[in-house]
């Protein structure tokens, strides 16, 4: 014969381990949960990375403004390279890529 405290021992564990679940599931599963929170600090990761790159270049381009500011002749290279300007008497020479530079 079952003995009805077996059956309420065994309902109070089933009803234990179902609040352990749902409160388990909600910490996993939850906008403030265990998976939201790694996907989170993976994102924040890489923003900060993103970040560290974006002030190497801007350190990069601060120092390129002072250069061109205090070098004049960094300011005729680059008006040369870029726009193509000549001093005056001065003649430019093109010359056409060969086979091998093409390939490259």
């Amino acid at each position: 014969m079952v003995n009805p405290l077996d059956t309420k021992k065994k309902a109070n564990l089933f009803i234990v381990l179902m609040v352990l679940v749902i409160v388990l599931a909600y910490i996993i599963f939850s906008p403030s949960g265990l998976i939201n929170r790694v996907i989170l600090t993976q994102r924040r990761n890489e923003l900060q990375k993103k970040i560290e790159f974006e002030k190497q270049v801007e350190d990069s381009l601060n120092k390129s403004i002072i250069q061109i500011q205090k070098d004049t002749t960094e300011i005729e290279r680059i008006a040369r390279e870029k726009f193509g300007m000549k001093r005056p008497n001065e003649k430019i020479y093109i010359v056409p890529l060969g086979k091998s530079d093409k390939e490259k």
